[in-house]
């Protein structure tokens, strides 16, 4: 169970020391409270927005914020909750009511302790202080002058930063800190109602930002999918995009222990079995090497690190926390969650071929630049339908021809594995709203996928 409570009285102050003050009094409460385990992870952050439409930023905003999140367990009862800006006195009294909420719940039958400490952790979390200050206007500015520039008539999206410090103590003599940072823009160009194009940056470093790049690439994608033409239903070849690969393949959600256990998983008693073709691979970090996104432990405190989910076609391993673990008969993967294990960096292993010369392979398909609204019919098969968004191409002899519009692609994820033909070697992070897990992500071909026409095309 989940509660949620917030302090609207409360000016947040914004520093380390705040911070580690709530979370040991919040741990302090808990203990004194009776409880037998207590974990306590605070964040404090420091978000900047811009929003722009028509060619013109409308919104510039930012947002501290103070946030802990709690769980508890006493007599085998076991609960999470979450309090935003809260003072002292307010952390007294959520931690009170929390409990009061816990003890109101069944005994869990998957009751496992936390994890005892101390632990030591390696290295820090993806971070660039830069970010903080980062000339959030002025790179808005950027992008939308690069997309008019490559082609465009109008632009609009979003540029979120973000900048925190993140602090966990646990009654099991656990304390940590880990630091993050992120800037992610979102730009979609339009050349008429029917044509347009998105544009993604997203990294943990001003150095790797690249707003231009973002800004032209909607653009050119805008320009070239004017007047798009319908398409035949049937079975194609498809291309699909880095941020296409990351939405529509979510493996690294699909071994999470909660999800196999609970028979929502397309995985359900796959382990060292074949899921896919032998050039696909998978990997879960706690942290990548100059990545986006990722942290140190997890939210028992474990030190989170590597683990290899899909090599080589596959499947190896179970993403665990502590529970999970002991019910499996097994070792924490350092991929707490305290109730559902959960990815923290996805990283796709890369092929051997551009783009480019993929498109170039490929003699009758489809190139899908972007998509969403993806749904699924049945989370166990893994079979699900999703929407282009943006830009999509016919693909004959090779070639990028006509842009084609009002399709739906209907596919299964067991499917797709077995039948991806070329993966790129270039890869790109992925993060936004459909895809929320930090994703390194290449293009892919995938044969014989199902195209049917959208409703109302």
């Amino acid at each position: 169970m989940t509660l949620l409570a917030s302090s609207s009285d409360i000016s947040l102050r914004d520093s380390s020391s705040h911070l580690e003050e709530l979370t040991e009094l919040a741990l302090s409460e808990g203990k004194n409270l009776g409880c037998s385990d207590v974990s306590v992870i605070g964040e404090s952050s420091n978000d900047s927005q811009v929003r722009f439409s028509n060619n013109t930023i409308t919104l510039v905003n930012n947002v501290q914020e103070l946030t802990l999140v709690v769980y508890l367990a006493k007599d085998k009862k076991r609960i999470v909750g979450a309090t935003y800006n809260p003072s002292e006195s307010g952390v007294k009294k959520f931690m009170t009511n929390l409990l009061a909420s816990c003890l109101l719940l069944p005994e869990s039958q998957d009751y496992t302790p936390l994890p005892s400490g101390p632990f030591k952790y390696h290295g820090g979390g993806n971070f660039d202080p830069k970010v903080e200050n980062a000339e959030i206007v002025e790179y808005s500015g950027e992008a939308i002058d690069a997309a008019l520039k490559a082609g465009a008539t109008r632009i609009s999206g979003s540029l979120n930063t973000s900048s925190s410090e993140i602090s966990i103590r646990t009654s099991a003599g656990i304390s940590g800190k880990d630091h993050q940072s992120m800037l992610l823009l979102n730009v979609r160009a339009f050349t008429d109602d029917n044509a347009s194009g998105h544009g993604l940056s997203c990294t943990s470093r001003i150095s790797d930002f690249a707003p231009a790049k973002a800004g032209s690439t909607a653009g050119e994608l805008a320009k070239k999918s004017l007047n798009p033409k319908l398409i035949p239903e049937g079975m194609y070849n498809v291309v699909f995009s880095p941020t296409v690969v990351a939405n529509i393949l979510p493996i690294a959600e699909e071994a999470s222990a909660f999800s196999i256990e609970s028979g929502t998983s397309v995985l359900v008693d796959k382990l060292e079995e074949r899921i896919g073709v032998q050039t696909f691979s998978l990997d879960n970090y706690g942290t990548y090497p100059n990545g986006l996104g990722g942290r140190i432990f997890d939210d028992e405190g474990i030190p989170t690190k590597d683990t290899s989910i899909v090599q080589n076609g596959t499947f190896r391993n179970i993403l665990h926390n502590s529970t999970t673990a002991r019910k499996f008969g097994t070792k924490t993967t350092g991929n707490a969650g305290i109730i559902a294990p959960r990815p923290f960096t996805v990283v796709f292993g890369r092929g051997y071929i551009s783009l480019e010369d993929m498109i170039e392979e490929t003699k009758n398909g489809v190139f899908v630049t972007n998509n969403w609204y993806t749904r699924y019919q049945n989370y166990r098969t893994g079979e699900y339908s999703t929407v282009p968004r943006d830009a999509a191409f016919k693909i004959e002899n090779g070639e990028l021809k006509e842009p084609v519009a009002g399709f739906r692609i209907s596919d299964s994820i067991p499917r797709q594995l077995a039948n991806i033909e070329l993966i790129s070697k270039e890869r790109k992070w992925i993060k936004w709203w459909e895809v929320e897990t930090p994703t390194l992500a290449p293009a892919m071909m995938v044969s014989n996928v199902r195209i049917t026409r959208a409703v109302g095309s």
